[in-house]
């Protein structure tokens, strides 16, 4: 009872702002106490004069950025395809393009400033942006990369979440104190819980939106290797070329993106070829014929564990499909999400 009244207290504001509105007669809050095939964190019943209208609330206290807005997006997609059912994002703050991004999707948010999208059928609709932000967020500890490998290895394989931290540490290609500091702050964010001597996953949501917010905003830049053009404008020609030279120098390597959703789903792709890899032998540059381009489609990842990899689809190493999503939704275009969507209902619901 104390978290449901420390939750509506939280977003008492939010709620002022939907009450506010001209049209809308009541709202009322059903939280969900466990993580439920909606996998939101509650259901809002918004009432106006002539009907009723059910939304899947979605709390966001981070910063918006990129690939947390392409997520929100996915998550939209994902609610109305299976449950017809709309997204509505209660946040700290939405600047004008992230609104403007969300609202062109179709998704609704309220924020603290007053900054609100709100469409309920045909003959509501309401769009408000550009109202500052007057409550600073607060300073938080930033992630590391470390702690984001960890999250990644966490949700490629939910047991390592019992194992030695010299096990994990190895998992996740991070040091043994990196792995001890990360794991002590998911038992304080409550992502883990500690019981009959060893440690258990609980809220793999929360774990999950840290891994895709991290991957987009730390980690991918600390992981780039480089950017590259090749005389080879065939993604499939390049791919197959890399595939036999990693054979040949024992390199492990896997796809990821755009090329990587269309091996598993064949459904989308496009002219980027981001791709896990230990490391750039010299040998395979040149024969490849790589030229570092600071905007060039050939992409290339450090490879940090051994998840990274994850299957063959004919001559092509597959990268984990969390890797996959996360890359789609910092590619953030439309066909992207959609194949992001996909992917995540295909390979990645529990």
């Amino acid at each position: 009872m104390a978290l449901r009244v420390n939750r509506e207290r939280d977003l008492a504001g939010h709620l002022d702002r939907l009450r506010g509105l001209p049209f809308v007669r009541d709202v009322r809050i059903e939280w969900e106490t466990e993580r439920g095939e909606r996998d939101v964190d509650a259901l809002v019943t918004l009432r106006t004069p002539h009907r009723t209208f059910k939304l899947g609330l979605e709390v966001k206290r981070t910063f918006l950025d990129r690939g947390a807005t392409s997520g929100l997006i996915a998550e939209h997609l994902r609610l109305q395809r299976e449950h017809r059912l709309p997204l509505l994002l209660a946040a700290r703050y939405v600047p004008r393009p992230t609104g403007e991004r969300l609202a062109d999707a179709g998704v609704n948010f309220v924020d603290r400033a007053g900054n609100i999208h709100l469409r309920l059928g045909e003959d509501h609709n309401v769009l408000v942006l550009g109202r500052r932000d007057a409550q600073p967020a607060p300073i938080a500890r930033r992630p590391s990369p470390a702690l984001i490998q960890l999250l990644f290895v966490l949700l490629a394989d939910p047991a390592s979440a019992g194992w030695p931290v010299r096990a994990l540490a190895e998992a996740a290609g991070i040091g043994r104190t990196a792995a001890a500091t990360a794991r002590q702050r998911l038992l304080a964010d409550k992502v883990l819980r500690r019981g009959r001597g060893t440690y258990h996953l609980v809220d793999r949501k929360r774990l999950a939106d840290q891994f895709v917010d991290g991957y987009n905003h730390i980690l991918r830049s600390h992981l780039l290797i480089g950017q590259f053009r090749a005389p080879e404008r065939s993604p499939e020609l390049l791919l197959e070329h890399f595939g036999r030279l990693a054979a040949r120098a024992d390199l492990a390597w896997a796809v990821t993106g755009g090329q990587a959703a269309y091996a598993l789903q064949h459904f989308y792709r496009d002219d980027r070829v981001p791709v896990f890899t230990a490391k750039l032998p010299s040998e395979l540059q040149r024969e490849l014929r790589l030229v570092p381009d600071r905007v060039g489609p050939v992409v290339l990842l450090r490879a940090f564990s051994n998840y990274c990899a994850w299957r063959q689809v004919g001559d092509v190493w597959v990268a984990h499909p969390w890797l996959v999503y996360a890359e789609l939704l910092h590619q953030g275009e439309p066909r992207a999400l959609e194949a992001a969507d996909q992917l995540r209902e295909e390979y990645l619901e529990p």
